[in-house]
């Protein structure tokens, strides 16, 4: 009897390390199914639409034929996203300055985003990890900024870098504090240099430090020492940025009251169904979970925090100086609020309902997925959603006149010699790309020229009326395709 019975323990044992196995190995599974898809989504097509002015601008930014000087003037001629376009200047320093490859660097950043917040939400040291995962991967904001030539994936990434180093020095169980508090304010320098709005991330951390300070009396040395460098650092490259800044944007729309219904979760998830349900689900979270009574020491009150000043500090900024509140600025915030929804459910004592509101989350975003080009243009032709600049080339190459220029009358955001030789520079890439032999005019010297196309990027141009020294001359023939109007005038 004895013998059976440790043979049956025996068994036993050996039954229970195998479902802890298979558990485990179906885990690791699931994640190198949810990692593969995300990162195809990440890379599939991720050329298949030309470059848009922005993109354009960077890629004129980063060229590695200038020097280090000449690419900090350009930055502060066309825009500030200075570590994004250096990182790109290398990147073309060992791959060559090739347009098909500009967008790689985008992606790359995407998908480490998805290892980055993976381990994030092992840190949080909460369930639904995988739940986590899937939402990153499958959310078609993050998938449209990983395959743009900017600086967003790597915004979002450094924010991703900077709140596991958070964690990692505001747990009592973490060793080698001083290493982590380094990369700490490495990861924060790093994020204000990517974009300006990286100051209210800076911010966040900095109210969590007194908050916690004065109501649980803690006093974390290396969180204060390091918010205190990029604290410092942060003062000197504001008065750095208002100083050098030679342009600011005029475009933004200022915020409607229709704002106020979803607070952008919709361009955040895709759809407007699908947004209100992350921002219903989200309220109703911090209501059941009472976090925000801050009761008690809890790491995880750095997301409410940076949700609540993201928002209020660009709100504010916009009514009562001037517009800034655009989604992409704020893409850091996407991190906080899944991150809130996936621990936060864990406060519902209902299984049944737990499992019924991650179920629901999964479905609302794999049919919303379903809708977007993401999914569909594996099965169905994919349209165009950036200007078509290849049908354009192509209309004057078979043409007999092969001489074109742009009509950029409404750089006001810019000067016109610099917008023209931002497209300058790219028109005459893509066209050597494309194998296509013509000849790029520069805007307002059409001396000893009888014929001439004339490009407008409806982007730049709404109307894209003749340019005023154009005015006089006869259309020969016009021509539209997506986002692009092309004229060809007789002098």
């Amino acid at each position: 009897m004895a013998v059976m019975r440790r043979v049956t323990q025996t068994i036993r044992l050996l039954m229970d390390n195998f479902l802890t196995i298979f558990k485990n190995l179906k885990k690791i599974l699931i994640f190198f199914i949810i990692l593969l898809i995300g990162s195809t989504f990440r890379l599939y097509n991720l050329n298949f639409d030309g470059f848009w002015i922005d993109e354009m601008i960077t890629f004129w930014v980063a060229d590695p034929n200038i020097s280090l000087k000449e690419t900090l003037l350009r930055n502060f001629d066309a825009e500030l996203h200075f570590l994004f376009n250096y990182i790109l200047k290398f990147f073309f320093y060992i791959f060559s300055y090739d347009i098909y490859l500009a967008r790689y660097l985008s992606a790359f950043f995407g998908i480490f985003s998805l290892l980055s917040l993976f381990y994030f939400s092992i840190i949080l040291k909460k369930k639904n990890t995988l739940f986590f995962f899937f939402l990153i991967s499958a959310n078609n904001f993050l998938i449209q900024y990983s395959q743009e030539l900017r600086s967003y994936s790597l915004f979002f990434f450094l924010t991703s870098i900077s709140l596991i180093f958070f964690f990692k020095i505001t747990d009592e169980n973490t060793g080698n504090k001083k290493i982590f508090s380094f990369l700490f304010i490495l990861s924060n320098i790093l994020i204000v240099l990517t974009h300006i709005f990286g100051l209210i991330i800076i911010f966040s951390f900095i109210f969590f430090e007194i908050i916690t300070c004065l109501k649980f009396k803690i006093k974390n040395f290396y969180l204060r020492v390091s918010n205190l460098v990029s604290a410092i650092f942060c003062f000197l490259f504001l008065f750095f940025y208002i100083v050098n800044i030679s342009h600011a944007p005029d475009w933004i729309p200022q915020i409607k009251l229709k704002f106020f219904t979803n607070f952008l979760f919709s361009t955040f998830f895709g759809s407007r169904i699908l947004g209100l349900f992350h921002l219903i689900l989200l309220i109703y979270l911090i209501a059941k979970s009472k976090i925000l009574t801050f009761k008690k020491y809890d790491q995880e009150f750095i997301m409410v925090i940076l949700l609540f000043f993201t928002y209020s500090i660009t709100i504010s900024y916009s009514y009562f100086v001037k517009p800034i509140l655009q989604a992409k600025y704020i893409i850091f915030v996407i991190i906080p609020i899944l991150a809130l929804t996936v621990s936060l459910i864990n406060f519902i004592k209902k299984k049944i309902l737990k499992k019924i509101l991650i179920l629901l989350t999964i479905l609302f975003t794999l049919t919303n997925l379903s809708t977007e080009s993401t999914v569909k243009q594996f099965f169905f032709e994919r349209p165009l959603y950036k200007p078509d600049l290849k049908s354009v080339f192509d209309t004057i190459a078979k043409s007999q006149h092969k001489d074109y220029s742009f009509n950029i009358e409404k750089g006001n955001w810019t000067s016109d010699t610099t917008l023209n030789s931002i497209i300058k520079n790219y028109s005459i890439k893509y066209t050597e790309l494309i194998n296509l032999d013509l000849n790029f005019v520069d805007f307002n010297n059409f001396k000893n020229k009888d014929y001439l196309w004339v490009i407008c990027l409806t982007d730049l141009n709404q109307k894209c009326d003749l340019p005023k020294t154009l005015k006089n001359n006869s259309i020969l023939d016009e021509e539209n395709y997506n986002k692009v109007n092309v004229k060809l005038i007789k002098f």
